[in-house]
């Protein structure tokens, strides 16, 4: 089953499994014109089974822990220790790993990535760093993707972060200036708000969270992250009031809760005023936080 069906039908290539107790983990979701899967392989030798099935599209590939081995290509060697690569699914590649091989590959039609990376091929097995700023900020932007895409994201949405990960990739890679420049108004600009909401929502019950400290979180100026906000259509104040209140409302919902105070609810979310909460929670839901409350037990009773 993993060489005939996992390694020549579906990967393309001839896996020897190095373990009499050969492991295979494989994740694949699907985007226009992109591939995102995440693997989990014990210990093997593998290289491409046949290049008439191949194609012209590109691959960049990393491990996410590392591990003794890597892919040759070209003569050179991507080990398994964290950086990146952009390979040819044209041309022959050679795995070899002595231990468990985790990895993430984001597979791209040449028609997608050309007009980002018009010279690729001058870019093939150029490692990139784990610290590479368009990397680091890729892998956020996949986690969050990861969430959305498993919730049953719209076809819109998939479009859009198909684009947004192929300019990450162009930016991660190198590209030039005028694709740098597309590249950082779409696709760096989305994975920069996607990365500052994911912050805010780690810190959103702190009562330190605001405009500086997630900007000192994200290396920007307060009036950039600002900026980013209001361009996604909403400001930053907005946002964290909306989640607060989402908070909020989860939490009356509990039944198991019901011995915590509304004040200890209100506080717990972040909320320093006790006012303020009611209010917005009322202008938000259309009932107070007590109404919520009561409808919670009565159903639980």
């Amino acid at each position: 089953m993993m060489r005939e069906v996992a390694g020549r039908a579906i990967a393309n290539l001839d896996l020897t499994p190095k373990t009499d107790d050969p492991q295979m983990e494989v994740e694949t979701r699907v985007l226009p014109g992109l591939t995102v899967t995440d693997a989990w392989v014990s210990p093997h030798v593998a290289s491409s089974y046949d290049l008439s099935r191949g194609d012209d599209d590109f691959t960049l590939l990393w491990s996410t822990s590392p591990a003794r081995g890597g892919v040759l290509q070209f003569g050179s060697e991507l080990p398994a220790d964290g950086s990146a690569a952009l390979l040819s699914c044209a041309d022959r590649m050679d795995f070899e790993t002595h231990e468990a091989f985790p990895h993430v590959s984001v597979k791209l039609q040449r028609s997608l990535l050309s007009p980002l990376l018009p010279d690729a091929e001058a870019a093939l097995m150029r490692r990139i760093s784990p610290d590479n700023p368009a990397m680091q900020l890729l892998k956020s932007y996949l986690a969050s993707y990861r969430v959305l895409h498993d919730a049953g994201p719209a076809a819109e949405l998939a479009h859009r972060a198909a684009l947004h990960m192929a300019d990450l990739v162009a930016l991660a890679v190198g590209t030039d200036r005028d694709a740098t420049e597309l590249a950082s108004q779409r696709g760096l600009r989305a994975a920069r708000l996607d990365a500052i909401k994911r912050w805010t929502l780690a810190h959103l019950v702190s009562s330190e969270l605001g405009i500086r400290s997630v900007a000192d979180a994200a290396g920007l100026s307060a009036r950039s992250v600002q900026l980013l906000f209001e361009i996604d259509g909403v400001t930053f104040t907005a946002f964290v009031l909306r989640e607060r209140l989402a908070l909020a409302h989860q939490r009356l919902s509990m039944p198991h809760l019901a011995k915590r105070t509304i004040s200890d609810i209100a506080y717990g979310c972040g909320f320093g005023d006790l006012s303020y909460f009611t209010n917005s929670f009322r202008k938000a839901y259309g009932e107070t936080p007590s109404d919520v409350r009561h409808r919670a037990l009565a159903r639980h009773h």
